[in-house]
């Protein structure tokens, strides 16, 4: 997939995961070498699935992230992408305790590391679209966030607010070159773990009854993967990105989620039945990006086909979720910047 790997180191914590496993595809495609952080062994996660370990321009490494110098090990870097969560809605209402301390000290921990870089160009967090709160349709950037602290479902939005107010400190202090990306339900192959699109897929090619919450009027805007690691790839190389927050996702997959049910069962071609069931905690009720600013400060734009991508997904879950070489479909992946830009 690379042939040249002259150009900037960029570490991703939490780099075995699903969201960085295709922000590492795209990193590499636009000229990045990049070194993937985590706690766990690579075997079974999606960088090992995707077949990415075999290209020269990956390195890999272990570190605690919530440990301080734990990144220290992996020399000087030009870009920071902090990834590394404990994130998923029954993980979070299980270990709440555990979700505040990974998603805080581990943030803490990366930004500083970042700010001892003498050369770095960008640090970009991830965030999360829970922080807009229960409803999220249309937020834009400059909103004020919303969370609360009832029930243990919300400490991921919590921890993610901290984050981000951590993040607008060092670069306060520091002046550290920082962007901040909130996803909007990203989905695609490659995606492990309990989500609604990997569980409806499952469910549909399986034969068994397709399942949602409620009476599934709760409404999502699905982005493929590759284009949300394309405007996060944006985030890194605008000069315009530096200080500022952007939704990323995509406003034009607008479904609620029985639609989503009944099109995953069509596109599945087993025809499932959609059965009701209870609400088992807090849920949002609409999440949908405003992407004014993303367009007008990045040029992004969303551009992979919602039927097409849910079928790709199907398909590789109906095969099993193994082993899926990246294919990325996007021409237009931004290439990084040799002039120094963002260097303090």
């Amino acid at each position: 997939m690379s042939e040249q790997h002259t150009g900037p180191r960029t570490l991703i914590t939490g780099g075995f995961g699903f969201l960085a496993t295709w922000v590492a595809a795209g990193l590499i495609r636009s000229g990045h070498r990049v070194v993937l952080v985590d706690n766990r062994e690579p075997e079974g996660t999606p960088i090992w699935l995707s077949g990415l370990l075999d290209d020269p321009a990956v390195e890999t490494g272990r570190a605690d992230i919530t440990e301080r110098g734990s990144l220290d090990q992996f020399g000087e870097v030009e870009y920071v992408v902090h990834a590394a969560a404990l994130l998923g809605v029954n993980k979070v209402r299980s270990a709440p305790r555990e979700t505040l301390r990974v998603n805080i000290d581990g943030t803490a921990v990366a930004l500083d590391y970042a700010a001892r870089m003498p050369g770095l160009r960008r640090f970009l967090l991830l965030s999360t679209s829970e922080v807009y709160g229960s409803d999220a349709k249309g937020a834009e950037e400059s909103e004020w966030l919303s969370v609360r602290t009832g029930d243990p479902r919300w400490g991921y939005a919590v921890s993610k607010v901290t984050a981000e107010s951590m993040t607008v400190a060092y670069g306060t202090e520091d002046k550290l070159p920082f962007a901040i990306v909130r996803p909007f339900n990203v989905y695609g192959p490659l995606r492990t773990g309990a989500y609604a699109v990997g569980i409806l897929a499952a469910q549909a090619v399986a034969g068994q009854p397709i399942t949602v919450h409620g009476d599934g009027s709760q409404s999502r805007a699905w982005c493929h993967a590759e284009d949300f690691a394309a405007g996060l790839i944006r985030c890194l190389h605008a000069p315009e990105a530096i200080g500022e927050a952007f939704n990323i996702g995509d406003d034009t997959n607008d479904l609620t989620v029985a639609e989503l049910a009944r099109l995953t069962s069509d596109l599945s071609g087993t025809k499932a039945q959609i059965q009701q069931i209870p609400h088992t905690g807090p849920d949002i009720q609409s999440r949908k990006p405003d992407l004014t600013k993303a367009r007008k400060l990045l040029g992004y734009e969303p551009v992979r086909d919602l039927e097409a991508g849910l079928r790709e997904t199907i398909e590789w879950v109906r095969g099993g979720s193994g082993e899926l070489p990246l294919r990325l479909e996007r021409t237009d992946w931004p290439q990084w910047a040799a002039d120094g830009v963002g260097v303090r």
